[in-house]
């Protein structure tokens, strides 16, 4: 399909403008004969993506209802309904409501114009001249052709159309000493008139059978947008899909020959661990074995101060001090000759001396608590 077109309608003369050419090609036609024209319009045009219809000046009549305000849709459906009230027209009629104006075409003539631009392509929008010049001049007046012998004098006031006259050839229409009107070429209404493909229906030039369709060809647009755009994205997750798999067989490749690569390395450095783990194993045992705290040292140094009667049953460490049990025959001279002693302190009965017969001896039994000096309580010697 070719670019969107332009196509704007006057009494005995179509021109034509190509987005992104911008040239006016004109063709003669008849209004009330438009399929007679298609053939040399399609010869220029071929098949456009999209049309956007301009109905002239002098295709038109004009009007300035006193309505109350309401929305323009509301409007637009009094006007519809009455409209001998307020046009010269004796028959259904196409209407658009343009600021304190309303424009108004025989509904007749314009279905036929958009049923033969059809067949050359979509039809998206039908404005009319003076909605043009009112973006074209938000503050003055422009002139557009209005039919033969006639032009048109169009006056906006901050973009509201004020009022829209017919003037024959040749006549000024605009006050003395205020600016020269702007001349609205069919190349610069063409160009304003691709910013209306997407406007508004109740500011387009229809009938209620034209606004129907436009409406439902905007929704299966619409739908046919969504159901694209549902499609492109099941393709991309798709793609994205196979994109990670490949990628993650790749990198599982990658990864298996690095794999291969580092496991002399990695034995290597497997072996060097374990030397390095053995190495401080005995080296915190040489530490804790010369340790003052050390089990070893802790009932060496008990051995050298209980006399030789005592005997030692139990020596346990609790993580925070030492306690011995056993038995003696005289057990309480024990802890003061622990606690005189510089290795020990905190020496404590741990628990009451209970007496008894050994094979016809006296004995007593012994519980001492105490600390060791030089050490943390034993706990490197508790392994």
């Amino acid at each position: 399909m070719s670019a969107p077109v332009c196509i704007l309608l006057d009494p005995t003369a179509i021109g034509v403008v190509t987005r992104g050419i911008g040239t006016v090609r004109e063709l003669t036609w008849s209004p009330t004969a438009p399929e007679a024209m298609i053939d040399s319009l399609r010869a220029l045009v071929g098949a456009p993506s999209a049309v956007v219809i301009v109905v002239g000046l002098g295709l038109l009549e004009i009007a300035s209802p006193e309505l109350p305000p309401m929305p323009p849709d509301a409007r637009r459906v009094i006007l519809w309904r009455d409209a001998d009230r307020y046009f010269p027209i004796n028959e259904p009629v196409a209407v658009v409501s343009a600021d304190a104006l309303a424009l108004a075409t025989p509904a007749r003539l314009l279905s036929g114009w958009v049923r033969a631009i059809s067949a050359l392509g979509p039809v998206r929008a039908i404005v009319t001249t003076p909605q043009l010049c009112a973006r074209l001049t938000p503050n003055g007046e422009c002139t557009v052709p209005a039919g033969v012998g006639e032009v048109g004098a169009v006056h906006v006031r901050d973009g509201a159309l004020q009022s829209v006259r017919r003037l024959q050839s040749g006549v000024s229409g605009h006050a003395v000493g205020s600016a020269k009107p702007v001349a609205a070429t069919p190349s610069l209404l063409g160009r304003e008139a691709f910013r209306w493909a997407n406007a508004p229906l109740d500011a387009q030039l229809l009938d209620a059978v034209l606004a129907e369709g436009l409406q439902r060809a905007r929704a299966r647009r619409w739908l046919s947008s969504v159901v694209l755009a549902a499609a492109s994205i099941v393709m991309l997750l798709w793609s994205l899909d196979r994109w990670r798999d490949s990628q993650l067989s790749a990198l599982e490749a990658e990864l298996t020959r690095l794999a291969q690569l580092a496991t002399p390395a990695m034995r290597a450095e497997a072996r060097q661990a374990r030397a390095q783990a053995e190495v401080r194993l005995l080296t915190s045992a040489d530490r804790a074995r010369h340790a003052p705290d050390a089990p070893l040292t802790v009932l060496s140094a008990l051995t050298r101060v209980l006399p030789r009667d005592a005997f030692v049953q139990r020596l346990e460490w609790d993580g925070a001090g030492w306690r011995v049990e056993g038995t003696a025959d005289n057990a309480r001279r024990l802890v003061p000759l622990l606690d005189s002693d510089a290795f020990f302190r905190d020496v404590r009965i741990a628990a009451a001396s209970q007496r008894f017969l050994d094979a016809g001896r006296r004995r007593e039994s012994f519980a001492i608590s105490f600390r060791v000096r030089g050490g943390d309580g034993g706990t490197d010697g508790a392994r």
